[in-house]
C-alpha cells in the first residue's frame, strides 16, 4: 500500500532564518537550505553585558559571536555573516557605533541593525533613523521586549524576502 503524504506548512520558528520539512515531505528550496539559528553580532566595551547578555540570548535561540570594540567588530564583519547587528553607541568613544552599523549596511545589507546603549540622545536616534536602524534600545532593556522586537523584525525580513 502506498504512503499516504499529508500536506504541510512551512514555519519559519521565530528566531531562525529558516525551517526544514518534515521526514518524509518532499523537499522545496527553502527546505534545501536547512536550519540554522539567527547569527547576532553584539559589540559592547562593556565586559560585564558582554558576558552575560549573549548567554541570555542563547537561551532565545541565537547563535551570538561578542566583541568589544570598534576594530574586532570590523574584522568579524568582513570575516562572518550574521542577521543581526545589536551595538552599543560609545565603544568607548561617542557614536563609535554608527561606523559599526555603517561597515554592516556596506558589507551585509540584509543584516538589520540595532542599537543599545545606556545614554540615548535625541541626536543619535536622529541619526540612528537615518542609518536605517531598526530599533533603538535604552539600557537598561527588557530582554523579553528586545528578543521579541528582534524576532518580529527577523520574521518580517524573512517573509519579505520569500514573498
Amino acid at each position: 500500500m502506498p504512503h499516504e503524504v499529508l500536506p504541510w506548512t512551512e514555519v519559519i520558528p521565530r528566531g531562525m532564518v529558516c525551517a526544514s520539512p518534515p521526514e518524509g515531505v518532499p523537499s522545496t528550496p527553502m527546505a534545501k537550505q536547512g536550519c540554522r539559528k539567527a547569527r547576532i553580532l553584539f559589540v559592547d566595551d562593556e565586559a560585564s553585558i558582554r558576558l552575560t547578555l549573549p548567554l541570555v540570548l542563547a537561551k532565545f535561540g541565537f547563535d551570538v559571536t561578542s566583541v568589544d570594540t570598534l576594530d574586532n567588530a570590523l574584522a568579524k564583519i568582513r570575516t562572518e555573516k550574521f542577521d543581526i547587528l545589536l551595538s552599543d553607541l560609545n565603544l568607548p568613544a561617542p557614536n563609535a557605533g554608527f561606523a559599526v552599523i555603517e561597515a554592516m549596511r556596506k558589507d551585509q545589507p540584509r543584516c538589520i541593525n540595532f542599537i543599545l546603549t545606556g545614554y540615548p540622545a535625541d541626536e543619535s536616534i536622529k541619526r540612528a533613523n537615518r542609518h536605517g536602524v531598526a530599533h533603538y534600545f535604552i539600557k537598561p532593556v527588557e530582554i523579553e521586549e528586545m528578543v521579541e522586537t528582534m524576532k518580529e523584525k527577523l520574521a518580517a525580513q524573512n517573509s519579505s524576502l520569500s514573498g
